[in-house]
């Protein structure tokens, strides 16, 4: 198996590009891995998380303000989606994944992190973002009837939440394996068997070869469930 590139040391220069609002000096960071070989989960694991967890902890220990923070998240974000999001589209009939933020969760970076890692892996992906409500998320896997689903968290005390959640899509999606993630998740792993989950998946390269291993074949080419509607009266 061929070794995967090394690209940790471009996590410094990253975080200082970020710091200073530098878009050009992130951009050349992120340029540089993929010139390495880099893919989107080793992006986001060497890269976008290294950096990011220093930028929080630079905050946590009052170092750089909210502002700051919320300038080097974005910043990640957009030059992180410019170079990962370069692959083909998913070929007719991929998996399809949904991935969707509980409500009350409000970043969804990683969810976008997660996005662009299965869409490199040949997953159709429909990422649904952030805040969305219990009962708007099911009606979506409901209809869309997909391979997976996948929850992002940011917070702990959400684990709840999400194992109620994923007990209503193992209802109505019987067939479908549930994933879970997020920082929550990453920091406390002791959290991830309150969820129910089939997998709780924190280091996207991990995640990246789940959705190889249990890529399954062509979907049939069936078009979405209807949602039901009240019959119209005449009058």
């Amino acid at each position: 198996m061929k070794p995967e590139p090394r690209i940790a040391d471009l996590a410094g220069p990253l975080l200082v590009a970020l710091l200073a609002g530098d878009e050009r000096g992130a951009d050349g960071v992120f340029r540089r891995a993929v010139e390495r070989g880099a893919d989107p989960a080793l992006l986001a694991r060497d890269l976008v998380q290294v950096a990011l967890d220093e930028v929080g902890r630079l905050w946590e220990k009052g170092e750089i303000g909210i502002a700051e923070e919320h300038l080097a998240t974005a910043l990640a974000s957009r030059t992180f989606l410019a170079h990962a999001a370069r692959g083909k589209a998913p070929a007719l009939g991929a998996p399809r994944l949904v991935l969707t933020c509980l409500a009350g969760e409000f970043h969804e970076l990683g969810a976008r992190l997660v996005a662009e890692i299965g869409r490199s892996e040949g997953w159709q992906v429909e990422l649904l973002g952030a805040n969305v409500p219990r009962d708007s998320a099911l009606d979506y896997v409901a209809m869309r009837r997909p391979e997976a689903v996948g929850l992002s968290l940011s917070l702990a005390g959400h684990v709840v939440e999400a194992a109620a959640m994923i007990r209503r899509i193992r209802a109505i999606a019987p067939g479908a394996k549930v994933l879970a993630g997020g920082v929550a998740l990453r920091r406390d792993p002791a959290l991830e068997d309150l969820t129910g989950a089939d997998a709780c998946l924190t280091d996207p390269v991990v995640l990246r070869n789940w959705f190889r291993q249990n890529r399954p074949a062509r979907r049939a080419m069936r078009p979405p469930a209807l949602r039901k509607r009240a019959p119209t009266r005449v009058h």
